[in-house]
C-alpha cells in the first residue's frame, strides 16, 4: 500500500486503544454488581437461624417458613435490611423459603428453597 503514513496509523492506533482501555475500565469499576443468590446458611440451636448471603446492589432480604405438618401457620417475615433471621419455633420438618431483591429495582427478586428437620438444641446457661 503505497502512500501510506504507517507511523502517523500506528500513533492514532496507539492512541483510540488507550482511550479504548481507560472506557472500559470505568465502566468496570462502576459497575453494580450483578443480583445473585449466594447461599443460604442455616443453624440450629435453640433457635432456628437462617443467614442469607446475596450479591447486589441496596439489598433487602425475606424469609418463609412452612411448617410441613401444619402444626403452626406458615411465617412471612417480610423484607429487611438484615440478612439474619432468628425463629423460635417448636421442633419439626419445615420448608424454608429465603428471599434477597433490591430494594430499588422492580422485579429484580432472587429465592432459594430448603427444607429442614429442626430439632431444638438445650442451651447449656
Amino acid at each position: 500500500m503505497a502512500g501510506v503514513n504507517w507511523e502517523k496509523a500506528y500513533h492514532d492506533l496507539e492512541a483510540h486503544i488507550e482511550g479504548i482501555l481507560i472506557e472500559t475500565s470505568e465502566l468496570v469499576n462502576n459497575a453494580s454488581p450483578k443480583l445473585r443468590l449466594n447461599d443460604v446458611y442455616i443453624e440450629q440451636s435453640h433457635t432456628l437461624d437462617i443467614i442469607i448471603d446475596a450479591t447486589g446492589e441496596q439489598m433487602e432480604y425475606a424469609v418463609d417458613l412452612i411448617d410441613r405438618k401444619g402444626k403452626i401457620e406458615t411465617i412471612k417475615t417480610g423484607y429487611q435490611k438484615s440478612n439474619t433471621f432468628s425463629f423460635d419455633i417448636p421442633k419439626g420438618r419445615y420448608t424454608i423459603t429465603a428471599y434477597a431483591k433490591e430494594s430499588q429495582k422492580e422485579n429484580s427478586r432472587v429465592f432459594d428453597k430448603s427444607t429442614v428437620n429442626f430439632k431444638k438444641v438445650a442451651s447449656n446457661e
